[in-house]
């Protein structure tokens, strides 16, 4: 204070939040003698100004958060407070980013952060939130505080193959216990509920069990065939592969497989209606007319295979030491049909005899032979193809045409048989009836009982 001029001025901090108003005590002396006195008080108010910023004070109440939380779960608690007065000391709080919590006012400078929408943990698993208080104050001052929310994960989401069906091929004849294919699913939780375990889907294949055929690794996904797998037997194999996770209670889904089973030359021709011979091959016996003409087809040799494609596509053509020798014949390449390739001449031999071979077109290439004996007779003579068998040629056609020549035969026998009975029945019929006068009425005699006797 100036003694002279009573001016009173600052020569400290001046606080507003350490004390709002000071009480200044002055007394005016003047210079009398004796002096005189007087005293008054100056009660001096301290204006607040906006030099404080908001303070905040966060609690987590339930971190992490499960990703099937309800929605207005509560996260954490915020307290804010802010030392300056009225407007400069009046707090609004903002979150971001804004979904999927928000904030909510419970009373005078208490918040709450709870769950505004859902979560998922496997699109989201973590959120860094920031929570900016700013007061009322000109210019305002505002402080923020972060919040970490880690999304807790649940079992929901089931093991996922990547293609609902696969196809594998699987050449027959496999050594047992080898791998032909690997199943894998994914699973986009998290720990437990993500560990896959795979496994079959039994069912029966024909008789037999699939298990019996077919394992699956219950960790990996491979998948092995237990047998060796046969064209022949089995083209195609479909079962299911089943993936479930270890979550509580566990998810699961299931993937299809087509094992198709590829063919190989394991089968050789196999000779119709063949009587075997002691070499593996077959015996056929032909009758030919030495009357037949060039071209005229006598025969066919008829085969089988049970592979496929390729491996059973037959080819048939006489062996070199038939067609070193002068012979009139020749085999279709895939027909098999015997033709005769020129007319029969006297200075033939009465039999001939045709080494077959049937070729399959695999690799390597399966044989089979068939013998065809051909006996040539003259054309006053019935043909007729011997009781030992025949490979599907001519010699069963001949036999069938006998046979029906004889059945015409026996029934028109028969049929003349009953009608020359018939006529012979009626002639002597007729011949056993009386003529028209011993036809004609008489009178009856009387006879008398005694004349009898």
């Amino acid at each position: 204070m100036d003694p002279v001029s009573g001016a009173i001025t600052v020569i400290g901090h001046m606080d507003f939040e350490e004390s709002r108003a000071h009480k200044i005590p002055v007394e005016a002396v003047d210079k009398g003698f004796p002096p005189l006195a007087g005293h008054c008080t100056v009660l001096v108010e301290v204006v607040d100004v906006n030099d404080n910023a908001p303070q905040l004070t966060i609690k987590t109440l339930s971190v992490p958060v499960k990703e099937d939380a309800q929605l207005g779960t509560v996260i954490a608690l915020i307290s804010v407070t802010d030392l300056d007065a009225d407007t400069n000391g009046q707090v609004t709080c903002s979150l971001m980013p804004h979904a999927p919590f928000k904030l909510v006012s419970t009373f005078k400078n208490y918040y709450s952060l709870v769950l505004d929408s859902a979560l998922d943990r496997e699109t989201v698993s973590a959120y860094e939130l920031v929570v900016t208080a700013r007061d009322g104050g000109s210019p305002s001052l505002w402080a923020t505080a972060s919040v970490s929310v880690e999304v807790a994960d649940v079992n929901d989401n089931a093991p996922t193959f990547e293609q609902p069906e696969y196809t594998v091929f699987v050449k027959e004849n496999n050594p047992p216990g080898c791998h032909i294919f690997t199943v894998s699913a994914q699973d986009a939780d998290a720990q437990e509920n993500a560990l896959v375990s795979y496994s079959l889907v039994e069912r029966r294949v024909g008789d037999r069990a699939l298990s019996s055929y077919v394992s699956v690794h219950a960790e990996s996904g491979k998948v092995y065939a237990l047998q060796p797998l046969d064209h022949e037997e089995l083209e195609l194999l479909q079962f299911q592969v089943s993936a479930r996770d270890a979550g509580v209670p566990p998810l699961g889904s299931n993937v299809t497989l087509q094992v198709f089973v590829l063919d190989e030359n394991d089968n050789a021709p196999v000779l119709l209606e063949s009587r075997r011979s002691g070499t593996g091959g077959a015996a056929v016996s032909e009758l030919v007319l030495r009357s037949v003409g060039s071209g005229e087809v006598v025969g066919k040799v008829r085969a089988v295979d049970a592979d496929s494609g390729y491996n059973a596509w037959l080819s048939y053509e006489l062996q070199p030491e038939t067609v070193n020798t002068r012979i009139p014949f020749r085999v279709g390449m895939y027909t098999g049909e015997i033709s005769m390739t020129r007319a029969l001449e006297e200075t033939d031999a009465p039999r001939q005899r045709l080494l077959v071979l049937v070729k399959d077109h695999g690799e390597p290439a399966l044989t089979a032979t068939a013998t065809v004996l051909v006996s040539l007779v003259e054309s006053g003579q019935a043909p007729k193809a011997s009781s030992r068998g025949s490979v599907g040629a001519t010699g069963p056609d001949v036999t069938l045409v006998d046979v029906n020549v004889y059945l015409i035969i026996a029934i028109c026998a028969v049929s003349s048989l009953l009608v020359l009975t018939l006529l012979l029945y009626t002639a002597l019929r007729c011949s056993a009836l009386p003529t028209e006068g011993e036809c004609a009425p008489s009178k009856p005699t009387l006879v008398c009982s005694s004349e009898i006797f």
